[in-house]
């Protein structure tokens, strides 16, 4: 992987030649529609002299115009940081590196990736295979297990917290969206389920998900933390041949307890789960408790398991509360899990 000095050299002919050969033409175009963040895509293909074709993706992005970085507190381009961190190199022994070079030039990042699009799951709100979700919980959780409790990103004062991911999408006040607010469909959809989750939760839920994110985070300060991907949706994942798993987008990567990790997952892919929500958390636990090679303790997971759905609600509960009010039994269905969840987490 390299570094270069400027975004531009990811499309130059030179500098691109010195990692994949000798290249006669490069060509560019945007991809639009893709994700909700501030970033902009590429696809780039480049023609060699030998005759062949690689194909790239380009992801660029100025931290001080993307939403997401700034309500994550990004000041750095985590993304990029990760990649040029020693002390997080090993998490390409588990994942497969989809990154062939990055710059970095101020607020602004851009990355080069090779174009995986064949092997991305197919853009639908319908249930994975049971094996392609093995696959994925088996690598996080030896992810997870790798970098437990490890004094080494401890060290990174770069990375996202805890409170950073209980508050990116909370019903609090952003005073980053008064300069760079969420894509105004977006903002909406996030302030009307909001208002409609608080209205229809218990008083004690309620006013435990309206505390600073500090305070909510304060029961499970003590547990043990490694690291996180911090945005693990479907579709910033593939599978290669070989069981190999490549994971997008990084800019949420944080220092957080693992169980922080799966109640975003458990929200944000609740159409693509081939499991239940409980066969998926006793799935998790017993690839975890593997890897790490031993037993967690029912006490702590229990509690882990508590933060894992107010990380969840925290994260995405307006949006169930907008899949309750579109009256399909799923959206329903959906909404009192998380509702009933919630009020066994906060007593």
């Amino acid at each position: 992987m390299k570094r270069f000095r400027f975004i531009a050299d990811l499309t130059d002919a030179k500098m691109l030649g010195q990692l994949i050969g000798p290249v006669t033409g490069i060509t560019t175009a945007t991809l639009s529609g893709i994700g909700f963040s501030g970033s902009t895509l590429y696809r780039v293909g480049v023609s060699l002299e030998t005759g062949n074709t690689r194909n790239f993706i380009l992801k660029e992005t100025s931290l001080n115009n993307d939403w997401l970085s700034l309500r994550s507190h990004d000041a750095i381009g985590r993304e990029t940081a990760l990649l040029e961190e020693d002390k997080l190199a090993k998490v390409w022994n588990v994942l497969h590196c989809s990154y062939v070079a990055f710059a970095r030039e101020k607020d602004r990042t851009g990355l080069l990736m090779d174009d995986l699009s064949e092997y991305l799951f197919p853009d639908t709100r319908e249930p994975i295979d049971v094996t392609s979700e093995d696959i994925i919980i088996d690598k996080i959780t030896s992810i997870h297990a790798l970098f437990w409790d490890s004094n080494e990103i401890r060290k990174l004062s770069w990375i996202a917290r805890p409170i950073d991911y209980l508050s990116m999408l909370g019903p609090r006040e952003h005073k980053e969206d008064d300069y760079c607010p969420p894509p105004e469909k977006l903002r909406s959809n996030i302030s009307e389920g909001w208002k409609l989750a608080l209205q229809l939760l218990p008083s004690a839920t309620k006013n435990v998900l309206t505390k600073p994110a500090e305070e909510i985070f304060e029961p499970w300060k003590d547990l043990p933390v490694t690291l996180l991907h911090g945005d693990l949706k479907i579709a910033n994942m593939a599978i290669l041949p070989g069981n190999k798993l490549a994971l997008f987008d990084w800019p949420a990567t944080g220092r957080a307890p693992c169980s922080m990790e799966l109640g975003w997952y458990l929200a944000v892919n609740a159409t693509r789960l081939a499991r239940t929500k409980e066969e998926f958390i006793n799935k998790y636990r017993s690839l975890l408790e593997s890897h790490l090679q031993f037993s967690i303790d029912e006490n702590t997971w229990h509690r882990m398991k508590k933060l894992a759905v107010v990380t969840g609600a925290m994260m995405l509960l307006w949006n169930k509360a907008l899949g309750w009010r579109s009256g399909t039994q799923k959206g329903k269905d959906e909404w009192e899990w998380w509702k009933d969840q919630l009020q066994d987490a906060i007593t």
